[in-house]
């Protein structure tokens, strides 16, 4: 009997020093972007990897263009050919890429 009243003593004892106003200080808390969470991180670079590739795909067919118009109006037709060339060979080494990030991006675990 004598264990069970200081037992019972005790846990009054305990229950009452948690309902005073005392504040406990826990730490500092931070805001939840703050804080590193890997899947996270990747899922924001698969996105950022995939809107950056399809926007260098599609700038390098505006400059492809844009290239030829300015050729074509100052009468270098000879350059228009080697700039076709060099664009043969850069547009599918780009759009493989563009097209593996995508794939990537919308195929990834969620």
């Amino acid at each position: 009997m004598a264990s069970e009243s200081a037992s019972e003593t005790k846990r009054l004892e305990f229950a009452g020093a948690a309902r005073t106003d005392e504040t406990l200080e826990g730490g500092f808390v931070r805001p939840l972007d703050d804080y590193f969470v890997e899947k996270q991180h990747r899922a924001d670079t698969a996105r950022r990897l995939a809107y950056s590739l399809v926007g260098i795909l599609g700038g390098t067919v505006v400059v492809h263009y844009i290239t030829v118009l300015i050729l074509e109006t100052r009468g270098r037709t000879e350059a228009i050919g080697e700039l076709a060339r060099i664009f043969n060979m850069w547009l599918p080494v780009i759009a493989s890429l563009v097209s593996a990030a995508v794939t990537y991006y919308f195929t990834r675990e969620k």
